[in-house]
């Protein structure tokens, strides 16, 4: 899985969500291993994105076809990149999920536990089956980030300037706003907010679906 949050000045909108839309997901879907890519908005900020591929395996985000067009980059995307800000990119491996629908909406929280192996024990697959099971929520996935897969110096990252993210991440699909509110007030406790390093609201965001490709 690639995960990317960036932030695009009001001036830039625009020229961002065309190109995203109508070269940069294109482009990507096209290479061999790339299965699906979203586009989500922050519900509560604009123009405040997560965008979010789905691939194969994570050896897909190391293969040379890959890296050859993160190299040459598109007329049209070199204009683009230096227009990110607050850009952070990382590569993350899966390691449970629950859930076989997509939503419209998705929570991302952000996890900084310092014992690895206590958190893998703990957010299992048998945890999001039974989150699953809640009220509007669709899926979950639990990932960590791989700092390898992520890392790449290339010219597209030279010139979007995109932060790796060290964090592990849980994504959380609901049908509305309120059914993912609801979720976090009530699966995140006190006690789990300290393990999980989960410290206030700036640890879980919720994005809109913008834009969906695939390919079949």
């Amino acid at each position: 899985m690639l995960c990317a949050t960036l932030t695009i000045r009001e001036c830039d909108e625009e020229n961002f969500v065309a190109w995203h839309t109508r070269e940069h997901f294109p482009e990507r879907l096209a290479i061999p291993g790339f299965l699906r890519g979203r586009r989500f908005e922050r519900t509560d900020a604009k123009r405040c994105y997560l965008i979010l591929y789905d691939v194969e395996c994570l050896s897909v985000l190391s293969r040379p076809d890959y890296l050859e067009r993160l190299n040459n980059p598109t007329t049209w995307t070199r204009a683009t990149l230096p227009t990110f800000q607050d850009g952070q990119r990382s590569a993350y491996r899966l390691l449970a999920d629950s859930g076989n629908a997509e939503a419209a909406f998705v929570m991302m929280v952000r996890v900084r536990s310092l014992d690895a192996l206590a958190l893998k024990e703990e957010i299992t697959s048998e945890l999001l089956n039974d989150w699953c099971r809640r009220p509007g929520i669709v899926r979950i996935a639990f990932a960590e980030s791989d700092q390898i897969a992520s890392t790449h110096v290339t010219e597209e990252s030279r010139q979007s300037g995109n932060r790796f993210a060290e964090d592990w991440i849980l994504l959380v699909e609901g049908l509305s706003e309120k059914h993912l509110r609801d979720f976090a007030r009530d699966e995140f406790t006190a006690s789990r907010c300290r393990r999980w390093g989960l410290v206030g609201d700036e640890c879980w965001k919720t994005y809109g679906l913008q834009v969906r490709v695939a390919n079949n």
